[in-house]
């Protein structure tokens, strides 16, 4: 139940505590009122510990009722010895069911403890990194869990040692319980105290009862010493007082429902938890203390070898600590390969020693980023395990496998190994299981060989160039270093820079053109519309063929950027037209796939339009079809766009594998053929292919455009199945602003050009 009461109020109720105690403190002078007083408050909690649960109503009732137990044994003690005091049977009776209650307590909170980390034991000592068990495992964990099982039974047979010798030298009419008692709440204190160590943010219950239970512990350490001095048994008293007291404050609290529960706290650092292991280390000297006499004690032998006993389990925890943290330096968390710094630290060990040359892989899984894109990041770290478990199977004992980060994997090879390309064949050939489906994986890797005398970061540099030449191969390929690929890849990045530089508006590197192809009415002429189309003009290579600086723009974080910048251009070109009077017509800006996933889409293309001044009905987004996206990416984004009026385009349709989900999830009202569909109709006069999308798009009420029109015989065949619009070569090849301005000048106030056309010839600035 979470506490809902204001700051002052929680002043309040802490402060009404306090001042209960601090009369108990004053009264407690008077020896006389120490015995009621001791009566009430143990009455007291047990009446506060029933109302708590009933009020509260926590998960875990049988501890607290446990307590409630423990707490009315004292209250009967008390009142026995009040009322009879020479009942001393009846006495031990009621202390023997207090110290089973106790008993019963802590075997109830290490079962609580053992059944809430069952699953997370298991796990972590399974694989301690999550599949990671071929790789890396622990094989100190069963000893360390034998030392822990050591350790407790040697603690605990000291205590019923010491209880059976205390009790054998018990003076005639003393109650057993005496002897019993005080052993009990050092156990009960010990696992409590343990608790608050190894855990943070504990509830405030659950601090208090630990403070009782180390009041408890004092007192009986103050009035067993066998002192009379008037103020130490004033403490002992106060000290007993307190623990009644605080009791009755517990299950008062509306934490009091977390006291007991599985997930009480979080758990501290490693370091942290290892203090938590001082509490039973002094058990022994505890227990030394507690004894009322010399013939209640054990020897002194007794205690030292358990104080040793307990100290030799802590270094070895402390030592296993250590060295875990010493393995995670070099290892990956996850996969538990290799870490960069791990893979270093093997190339300086295995370099001097190589006679033969080894050979150096770096492999890249290709399109990962989409895996965590459309399934998760989590789904992403599976497929990492599952080719790091492959790459274990597959390579020799002697080869080095290493995770260097993200989906990078390095592999050192000794000489007489399978080659690289049998190695990848077998790690990615079968299908890999990915959020629950089948699906296959292909990757990229770069090789080089290294001997003796290699310098390291030359190594790394030549197996990273070997990958950025296989990634430019078109991918699922490996490649040898060769260098010139290092001249490939060094031109590669220098375009980036460019790219990068020419975005930023630096016009030394280059420039950004927008050119229009007119979208056409194929059966009567009418330019309905225009596709933006970006061109880069670098400064020395001139213009650069789209596909190849979009696909360095998406890889390198800049596509998102460049499709604003056409939106912007191209809403002010349409502003243009309208203002020299032209005529209205729509322009169409193609969407990229960082573009979808940008949560603020509808914000900058609503800012666009509103400082333009555009309507909305005016702009076409087109997103294409062969983009795989997560099911959830840019469809709220849509919806709002097209309820402003916006419109939605599904380009290159036919040629991917998810066309009726993206017609389900988005609000598409335009199709757009690629043109590997409409080619055909060259040569072909009829396409089944295109008669049923035709009657699709019909029956979903959205037209159809035909891309890639290129003779006159295609456009006539299209428009006879029934599909209005078109764009190819045929029709008008894309053209710069100042071009397209005057075609549609030429087109005049119908806007209709003739088939076949000649393009416009226009004198452009140098």
């Amino acid at each position: 139940m979470k506490d809902t009461a204001s700051p002052a109020a929680r002043q309040i109720r802490l402060a009404v505590p306090l001042l209960v105690y601090l009369a108990l403190a004053l009264l407690a002078v008077f020896t006389p009122l120490q015995p009621y007083l001791w009566l009430i408050g143990a009455w007291l909690a047990v009446a506060a510990t029933v109302l708590g649960v009933r009020r509260y109503r926590p998960a875990e009732r049988i501890s607290w009722f446990l307590v409630a137990g423990l707490l009315a044994s004292w209250g009967g003690w008390g009142l026995i010895s009040a009322v009879a005091p020479d009942a001393m049977g009846l006495a031990s009776a009621v202390g023997l069911f207090g110290q089973v209650c106790c008993a019963g307590l802590v075997l109830r909170l290490l079962w609580i403890r053992r059944s809430a980390n069952r699953t997370d034991v298991k796990k972590a000592r399974s694989g301690w990194f999550p599949g990671a068990v071929e790789e890396f495992s622990r094989p100190y964990d069963r000893f360390l869990r034998f030392a822990d099982v050591l350790l407790l039974a040697g603690v605990c047979g000291l205590i019923v040692a010491q209880v059976l010798t205390t009790a054998r030298h018990q003076p005639t009419g003393v109650s057993a319980v005496t002897a019993i008692l005080p052993a009990g709440k050092v156990v009960l204190a010990g696992v409590l105290v343990h608790l608050l160590v190894s855990r943070d943010r504990l509830p405030r219950a659950t601090v208090l009862g630990v403070t009782a239970a180390l009041l408890s512990v004092v007192q009986d350490l103050v009035l067993g010493s066998g002192t009379e001095a008037p103020f130490q048994q004033y403490v002992g008293e106060l000290a007993t007082l307190a623990v009644l007291w605080i009791f009755v404050w517990i299950p008062l609290e509306p934490s009091m429902t977390k006291v007991f529960a599985p997930a009480e706290g979080k758990l501290r650092s490693e370091s942290s938890r290892l203090l938590s292991l001082m509490p039973v280390i002094t058990v022994p000297v505890l227990l030394y203390v507690i004894g009322r006499d010399d013939a209640g004690r054990l020897p002194s032998l007794v205690y030292v070898l358990a104080a040793v006993l307990a100290g030799a389990v802590a270094l070895a925890r402390a030592a296993a600590a250590v060295l875990d943290n010493e393995r995670l330096a070099v290892r990956d968390w996850y996969t538990g390969l290799l870490n960069r710094r791990g893979l270093a630290l093997a190339f300086r060990a295995t370099a001097p020693q190589v006679r033969e040359p080894w050979l150096m892989t770096l492999i890249d899984v290709d399109d990962f980023k989409q895996v965590n894109d459309t399934f998760g990041h989590h789904a992403g770290d599976e497929l990492l395990v599952q080719v790091a478990r492959r790459l274990r199977q597959s390579v020799g004992a002697e080869a080095v496998i290493s995770r260097t980060g993200g989906d990078e994997f390095v592999l050192l090879l000794p000489p007489g190994h399978a080659s690289v390309e049998t190695t990848v064949s077998q790690v990615f050939s079968a299908p890999f299981t990915v959020a629950g489906h089948s699906m296959p994986v292909r990757a990229s890797a770069g090789v080089t060989r290294f001997d003796g005398g290699a310098d390291e970061a030359e190594v790394f540099t030549e197996v990273d160039i070997a990958l950025y030449a296989a990634k430019a191969a078109g991918k699922n390929a490996v490649l040898p270093y060769d260098p010139k690929h290092r001249e490939q890849v060094l031109g590669r990045q220098k375009l980036i820079d460019d790219l990068r530089r020419t975005l930023d508006g630096d016009t030394s590197a280059g420039t950004f053109e927008v050119h229009y192809q007119p979208l056409v009415e194929l059966g009567t002429g009418l330019i309905t519309g225009c596709e933006a189309l970006i061109r880069w003009r670098h400064r020395r290579r001139g213009l650069v063929r789209p596909d190849e600086f979009f696909a360095l723009a998406e890889t390198s974080g800049m596509a998102g950027d460049l499709d604003r910048w056409v939106l912007l251009e191209a809403l002010h070109q349409v502003a243009a037209w309208e203002a020299e009077g032209i005529g209205s017509i729509y322009v169409s800006v193609n969407l990229g796939r960082t573009s979808m996933l940008d949560p603020q889409l509808a914000d900058v293309t609503l800012e666009s339009l509103r400082h333009t001044g555009v309507r909305p009905q005016q702009l076409h987004l087109e997103i294409t079809e062969h983009d795989e996206l997560p099911p959830e990416a840019g469809a709220l984004t849509l919806a709002l766009l097209t309820e402003a009026g916006v419109r939605v385009s599904l380009d290159d349709f036919g040629i991917g594998y998810t066309s009726l989900n993206y017609l389900h999830r988005y609000p598409v009202r335009q199709l757009k053929l690629d043109r590997s569909i409409t080619s055909n109709l060259q040569t072909s006069p009829s396409s089944p292919l295109l008669e049923g999308i035709v009657a699709l798009a019909r029956s979903l009420q959205v037209d159809v455009v035909a891309e890639g029109i290129e003779t006159e015989p295609q456009r006539e065949r299209l428009a006879d199945l029934g599909i209005a619009y078109g764009q190819g070569y045929h029709l008008c090849r894309p053209q710069p602003a100042a071009a397209m301005t005057a075609l549609l000048r030429e087109a005049g106030p119908a806007k209709r050009i003739a088939f076949p056309r000649e393009p416009v010839a226009v004198d452009l600035p140098a």
